[in-house]
């Protein structure tokens, strides 16, 4: 999985909610830390993207702060259900 795919996927309506989109990039930072050692400089990148996405997550309520690190995203925001996004 990479950016490219999951834009082609968004052009092509292949997803239908936000949360598969949120799981292919989850997917995408998944991988950079399987296949690349943590002191190399793709996944040093790979880790201050990944803050930066969820940090960016987090003030769009797409996720809350607890589902933010590295797990899949919540459908609970606040204490509150959120409701889901259909693309």
């Amino acid at each position: 999985m990479d950016f490219a795919r999951i834009r082609n996927k968004i052009n092509r309506f292949e997803y239908n909610t936000a949360d598969e989109i949120l799981d292919d990039i989850r997917l995408i930072f998944s991988n950079c830390f399987t296949y690349n050692k943590p002191a190399t400089v793709v996944a040093i990148a790979g880790g201050e993207l990944e803050r930066y996405f969820d940090q960016r997550a987090c003030e769009l309520s797409l996720v809350d702060t607890k589902s933010a690190k590295g797990s899949k995203s919540s459908s609970v925001t606040n204490g509150q259900k959120r409701k889901r996004t259909t693309l």
